[in-house]
């Protein structure tokens, strides 16, 4: 790792940045206009569960519950692509319910399809930060999510007395899904062919050449090209642990979110910072901090 920078420069770190194009390139922007070299790497994704009629009897009686709480954008483009399967709009579909959404990216998504959003956590954008923001008053919630997804939401808000109906609105498998299957960006109506043969990913046109393979990112790694890795959520701690059980002592961890960094930690992974915010510039900033404090452990 270079030495010598200031607070807040990257200049000469190589960061992998454990997301696709489509969900990280924000957050590589920000690290590269830091300095860092950004790599994005793909290491999961997501499809539709392979019987999609309790999704949609779910999505159907939207409109009956109180509150429809989403808890991530991939549960946002499972939804809107079940409504293009209807050739309705997201919005018409789940009509006048209250909507709240765990945090900005999930309101940015909403909103690009039209959905006003009633509640998003103003700190803690998590599901914990999510279930104290919500009413303490009992009411009737929808809650689609990941077939992965932490009972904190649902257990928490029927300790308050609420009828939670929790319904499996995707399911996380290893990068690429099935492309008949998967859920793909909010305005993409069609499959994406994505090729891991060598070592650039092309997902979707235009996509960054900084995007690698799960194959270069090992080899990366083994010989020390890389400085930092982001862990973007749990089940992507837990599919690098999978891959590579230890990471080499010269590579500086950060973690997106304190259940990531819970996780990741569990599976005998050195956190070096965790992410304050799910934010380009809180993530630049973690990757900042991770590496100062990588340097005093080591």
């Amino acid at each position: 790792m270079t030495g010598g920078r200031t607070t807040g420069d990257l200049s000469g770190l190589t960061v992998a940045l454990l997301r696709s194009a489509d969900r990280g390139a924000a957050m590589a922007a920000e690290l590269t206009r830091r300095g860092a070299k950004t790599l994005l790497v793909p290491l999961i994704d997501w499809e539709l569960p392979a019987d999609t009629a309790e999704l949609d009897q779910f999505l159907d009686a939207a409109d009956s519950y109180d509150w429809l709480v989403l808890t991530s954008v991939t549960t946002v483009r499972a939804l809107a692509q079940r409504a293009r399967v209807r050739r309705v709009s997201l919005s018409s579909l789940i009509g006048s319910v209250k909507v709240a959404a765990v945090g900005a990216a999930t309101g940015a998504a909403l909103a690009e399809l039209g959905v006003n959003v009633q509640l998003t956590p103003e700190e803690d954008q998590s599901a914990e930060g999510l279930l104290a923001a919500l009413p303490a008053q009992p009411a009737r919630a929808l809650l689609p999510q990941s077939d992965l997804a932490a009972d904190t939401l649902r257990a928490g808000l029927a300790g308050r007395g609420w009828m939670i109906d929790a319904v499996t609105a995707y399911v996380t498998v290893g990068y690429p899904a099935a492309a008949e299957r998967r859920v793909s960006a909010v305005n993409d109506g069609a499959d994406t062919g994505d090729s891991v043969d060598g070592d650039t990913v092309s997902a979707n046109p235009g996509e960054p050449a900084g995007t690698v393979t799960q194959k270069k990112l090992l080899g990366d790694l083994r010989q020390g090209r890389i400085d930092v890795v982001v862990l973007t959520s749990p089940s992507i701690a837990a599919r690098l642990h999978a891959m590579m059980e230890s990471l080499p002592g010269t590579v500086a961890t950060v973690a997106i979110g304190r259940r990531t960094e819970r996780d990741a930690s569990a599976l005998g992974m050195r956190i070096d910072a965790t992410a304050s915010a799910p934010s380009p510039a809180g993530i630049a900033d973690a990757v900042s901090t991770a590496v100062v404090n990588h340097r005093k452990r080591n």
